[in-house]
């Protein structure tokens, strides 16, 4: 696009608004879908331009949203989609920091994943074979 910061959902993306004002207007609308889909959407465009402070940032806040959108089969889609990405963005922020606490939490997303990837092997399997790929690089393991 044609923004000034292509990691951030603004620009030619958002036209109307920023993206810190559509997300306060989604919060004082409560509007919980709309922030969900702009929590994780950001986080997946920091990752791509390698952002990885800003995917962890809005992940966590699409995590602290209200637990009841978790379990709707729309919430369960998008929840089980940030799981697989949060993952990928804390072994990414581990190896650059050295910080045992995103390897951690890495490994627990990991977790996650690999319960979706035995229930929805057709949707996750493939993943999951990515973020062990990812975790044995950051343990040293390059075959």
């Amino acid at each position: 696009g044609h923004a000034e910061w292509p990691n951030l959902l603004d620009g030619d993306a958002i036209p109307d608004e920023s993206l810190e004002r559509c997300i306060s207007n989604a919060k004082l609308a409560s509007a919980n879908w709309l922030l969900f889909t702009l929590y994780y959407f950001q986080m997946l465009v920091a990752y791509l331009f390698d952002d990885i402070e800003l995917a962890i940032k809005m992940g966590e806040k699409y995590i602290d949203l209200d637990e009841s959108l978790h379990h709707s089969r729309k919430g369960f889609v998008l929840l089980s989609e940030l799981k697989f990405l949060y993952c990928l963005t804390s072994l990414a922020h581990a190896r650059r920091t050295k910080e045992g606490i995103w390897e951690k939490r890495g490994h627990e997303s990991m977790e996650r994943v690999r319960k979706l990837a035995k229930d929805y092997p057709s949707s996750y399997q493939h993943k999951l074979l990515l973020l062990e790929a990812e975790s044995a690089f950051n343990a040293g393991n390059k075959c």
